[in-house]
């Protein structure tokens, strides 16, 4: 009896810690999604020589293609949280923040920067032109840069996941923020 009690127990703590590694591999496919995204949508609008719109919403990125010959938006691909390991990932992450402006992440606890917690409740927006370079159609600001905040709240402390579209081009993502 003693023998089959310690495997139970050895079974249970094997599976509790199987889960959260298993959420935490989801939730890294999807910031690792978004960022694919992000890097495809520019790429894909320096090679088509048009427009590429990427929306922002709480759980998805959507791509749009702005069609050269028709002048006409078309949906391309959509990267959503649901759909990562059958929604393991639930509510416990969603996108805060998709806004103009970076701050090193390095920076965040010096400068008193505030990162964003409650999920989006509008969708956001913005456009890749075919030079690569891109605008937020609600920032009138050019080259301020792009930051998308992705906020898991599923560990002890609540983490961020920070994409930076940077003026030039370059994309980068920094994982295991935590607020300041």
């Amino acid at each position: 009896m003693v023998v089959v009690l310690v495997i139970g127990i050895v079974a249970v703590v094997a599976f509790i810690g199987i889960r959260g590694n298993q959420y935490e591999g989801a939730y890294l496919r999807f910031t690792d999604d978004l960022l694919g995204t992000l890097v495809q949508s520019r790429n894909r609008a320096i090679d088509d020589q048009t427009t590429v719109r990427v929306e922002a919403q709480q759980d998805q990125l959507e791509v749009w293609w702005t069609n050269p010959d028709t002048k006409q938006e078309e949906f391309l691909w959509g990267n959503y949280r649901d759909r990562i390991d059958g929604g393991l990932i639930g509510d416990s992450a969603c996108i805060t923040g998709f806004s103009a402006g970076i701050s090193a992440p390095s920076e965040i606890n010096d400068n008193n920067a505030v990162l964003p917690t409650a999920c989006l409740l509008n969708p956001q927006s913005i456009v890749f032109q075919p030079d690569g370079s891109f605008i937020d159609p609600t920032n009138p600001f050019d080259d301020a840069g792009i930051t998308l905040v992705i906020r898991d709240t599923d560990s002890d402390a609540v983490e961020y996941s920070i994409i930076e579209i940077f003026p030039g081009g370059l994309i980068r993502k920094f994982d295991g923020q935590t607020p300041p």
